[in-house]
């Protein structure tokens, strides 16, 4: 292809200011559904707090989620073992609106959702040894998470079409009963963490608006991937306060976990527009780049007070996440022609309040029922299809059964109905996408604890 202009580098400076626009498109950490929780925070490590919507989740230490939730609550543990539960969160999310390339033509495509499923595993161990005070607990659980995937060729793909988030964190914590009323705990965790983000770059429209013959919107598609992992580290605290026999105060602390992810980017470019940048020198989008960017999980405090009144149990919980700090994703390539890419988020904190209840219909046999409402992290100003996050109510039931003196089940389920999640969106090469997002989400939980 013979390329009219000036010269070769003024026409590569040319092309380098289009892409600058798009390559902000490339950036993978836009971070799961959030559809579970506030921004991409995952609460289901527990499928006995399920059931009471993670009302008293730091005050009622009956399972050994408490070895994360409050550790504190490790002294109310008077048996070691071990518990394992999977919970499956199936978020349900569909687009209803309209899109448009740079020149005003409907961008091709389905306007659908993402309704793949997320599993999540979490794993417990506990010590505790008959006559002391104190009790060590080792945890395994995925604190945040996230996962969107639509059709590549969906009408919103310039915007996201892949947005993955995964995180395993080992806690080890300690606690101790100070006096009868009173126990403090405290860990230290190892967080991994994994992410990818891929969405579709319109090659066409950003060699359209350079007058380069033959390309218009839509015309010429590629892919833009990135991904990246990293180890990170933080801690967490927690007390439990029983003033009165039945009563129960709980708070806990978890703090941010700072990530720099490393990994690739990757961009897949149609022949033709590979053949442009050739001609003219351009060195941007190579099939492979080294990559980095920054990612915090931020902290969070939990308030949880529990009240028993005989075989009835009442509960309620409010806790806050600083979601505020969550402000930008910043994604540096090695590659010194790929400009930094830029992804703005302005993150409001959170707060998340539930009330719920436990009853012990027989001895083997509890029943729980919940509810909460769960703030939004997102402003809609910034929202994109990747996390199309807004505020949720949740209402849940559950069980445990006691089969053997040593075995214990736990079976929960939640339905979120979420609120409307509008998007208004314009790409750096002018794909527009606007209209909302309808959502709900059903989890179910099950594990199975067994003491030593």
């Amino acid at each position: 292809m013979t390329i009219v202009s000036p010269s070769r580098s003024g026409r590569s400076a040319a092309l380098a200011g289009g892409l600058l626009a798009a390559t902000a498109l490339a950036t993978v950490v836009s971070l799961p559904s959030g559809a579970h929780a506030a921004g991409f925070q995952i609460r289901e490590n527990s499928s006995a707090l399920l059931g009471t919507a993670f009302a008293g989740l730091a005050s009622d230490p009956r399972d050994l989620s408490t070895a994360v939730n409050n550790p504190a609550g490790l002294t109310y543990i008077q048996r070691s073992g071990a518990e394992a539960a999977l919970s499956l969160i199936v978020p349900s999310t569909k687009f209803k609106g309209t899109s448009s390339d740079a020149i005003g033509r409907p961008i091709s495509g389905e306007a659908e959702g993402s309704k793949d499923p997320l599993p999540l595993p979490a794993a417990f161990l506990v010590y505790a040894p008959e006559g002391q005070d104190w009790r060590l607990a080792l945890s395994a659980t995925a604190p945040y998470g996230l996962e969107t995937d639509y059709d590549d060729d969906w009408t919103g793909r310039y915007h996201a079409v892949k947005s993955t988030l995964e995180t395993a964190n080992v806690n080890l914590a300690g606690a101790y009963r100070l006096m009868p009323q009173l126990s403090v705990g405290g860990g230290i965790s190892v967080q991994r963490a994994e992410a990818e983000l891929t969405n579709a770059v319109d090659f066409g429209a950003i060699l359209a608006n350079l007058r380069v013959p033959g390309f218009l919107p839509q015309s010429a598609d590629g892919m833009a991937k990135v991904q990246g992992d990293d180890w990170g580290w933080g801690w967490n605290l927690g007390l439990l306060f029983e003033p009165v026999p039945g009563t129960r105060f709980g708070l806990s602390y978890h703090s941010k976990i700072d990530h720099t992810l490393e990994g690739t980017g990757k961009f897949t470019v149609p022949t033709s527009v590979r053949t442009v940048f050739t001609a003219v020198g351009v060195q941007a989008f190579q099939p492979e780049s080294d990559a980095t960017a920054d990612v915090t999980t931020p902290q969070s405090i939990d308030f949880s007070v529990s009240q028993d009144l005989g075989r009835l149990g009442l509960h309620a919980t409010a806790s806050w996440t600083d979601w505020s700090e969550f402000k930008e994703i910043r994604v540096v390539f090695a590659n010194p022609a790929q400009p930094v890419s830029v992804d703005e988020q302005f993150y409001n904190d959170t707060w998340f309040f539930a009330v719920g209840a436990t009853y012990a219909y027989r001895d083997d046999l509890t029943l729980r029922v919940g509810a909460a409402h769960d703030g939004r992290a997102a402003q809609g100003e910034y929202r994109t299809p990747r996390i199309p996050d807004e505020e949720r109510t949740w209402l849940t039931a559950g069980l445990s059964w006691q089969p053997l003196e040593s075995l214990t089940v736990d079976a929960g389920y939640a339905h979120l109905f979420v609120a409307d999640a509008t998007v208004n969106q314009t790409t750096g090469t002018g794909n527009r996408l606007t209209g909302h997002f309808e959502s709900n989400v059903d989890i179910i939980s099950v594990a199975a604890r067994y003491r030593f």
